[in-house]
């Protein structure tokens, strides 16, 4: 089982934690004030947490990063919907899961600390980053919709490139 509880909070972004889907279905949800659920395109027993308990944003996606078969490449689109669940927590502790916790949950987590440092502090963002996930692994997709989201020119996927693998 792959399970981060690190966290690292600013006042510009969440307390963010990742995990595994098998970490996130052991966790108590309710220490959170959300949990973003990235699950494959093909999971046949799909996490789902009680809006009594905590919001859940669920977002379906697969681990590539160019197309392939039947699966689901990411989208700028889910990008823009974590990071509009993240401000409307407004700081709160965030749970962010994916199968692995390497991958889309980084890529995600990145997303959300990129943008609550701001521009020029994208090498911070991915020790950050590296501080809540030591074993991230950005999708590349998403890395490269994060930069053009938050109009950083290339610096962060250039960043990605230098500092951490990415996958897909």
């Amino acid at each position: 089982m792959l399970l981060f509880i690190m966290s690292f909070s600013k006042d510009s972004y969440s307390s963010i934690h990742i995990c595994s889907l098998e970490g996130a279905r052991e966790i108590d949800h309710s220490m959170y004030d959300g949990v973003i659920t990235i699950e494959n395109s093909n999971t046949d027993d799909p996490l789902r947490i009680d809006e009594s308990i905590c919001p859940q944003l669920v977002l379906c996606f697969d681990d590539i990063a160019t197309p392939e078969g039947e699966w689901i490449l990411p989208k700028e689109r889910h990008v823009r919907t974590a990071l509009e669940f993240a401000d409307e927590l407004r700081g709160g502790s965030l749970l962010i899961h994916c199968h692995a916790g390497i991958s889309r949950s980084s890529g995600i987590a990145l997303a959300i600390i990129a943008k609550g440092l701001g521009p020029g502090k994208e090498k911070q963002a991915f020790k950050e980053l590296e501080k809540i996930n030591p074993n991230c692994q950005p999708n590349a997709l998403l890395v490269w919709f994060v930069d053009d989201i938050l109009e950083r020119d290339g610096s962060l996927f250039k960043m990605a490139k230098s500092m951490v693998r990415l996958t897909g």
